[in-house]
């Protein structure tokens, strides 16, 4: 299979955007990603897949805490600025510490406090499940998605 014509196609799946934070040795840690699920109620699990080549892969060990920071429409610029690399991503990011010393994004649509449950590979990319600590969300404010490569707004998604 092609793997322009696979990316593509899965392109046409809108998806939530999220930014994952934890913290080790060398300071803050945060990525950007939309392939994030929940797993199961009971117990609260959710999964969400990292690219194996990641810098920050190796702050990811079982039992430690992360925080799915899930992003509202008006987080474009955090969207962003924690998918480049090389760069101070929390320069520019307001935001403050979980219980755990977690960075947590301010003004998110939703976030999910968690510690690493299972880490499985998949492909190029590895799976974490988190089991979910602490939860919370704002039913006011409109989820920030991705689709067909942009970021998009609710009411841009329907196509014509």
């Amino acid at each position: 299979m092609d793997s322009r014509e696979f990316r593509n196609t899965l392109g046409h799946f809108a998806t939530g955007v999220t930014v994952i934070t934890t913290t080790n040795e060398g300071g803050n840690i945060g990525l950007t990603a939309n392939a994030f699920s929940s797993l199961s109620l009971d117990p609260p699990l959710i999964l969400v897949c990292i690219d194996k080549q990641a810098r920050s892969i190796e702050a990811f060990k079982k039992n430690r805490p992360f925080v799915v920071n899930i992003l509202q429409q008006g987080q474009e610029a955090d969207c962003w600025g924690f998918a480049k690399r090389g760069q101070d991503k929390f320069a520019d990011a307001d935001y403050t510490l979980s219980e755990d010393g977690v960075p947590v994004l301010q003004g998110n649509l939703a976030t999910l406090e968690c510690n690493v449950d299972e880490i499985f590979e998949g492909g190029d990319h590895y799976i974490i499940t988190g089991k979910v600590k602490k939860a919370n969300y704002d039913k006011e404010k409109n989820p920030l998605l991705f689709f067909r490569g942009e970021i998009r707004k609710m009411k841009d998604l329907a196509v014509t």
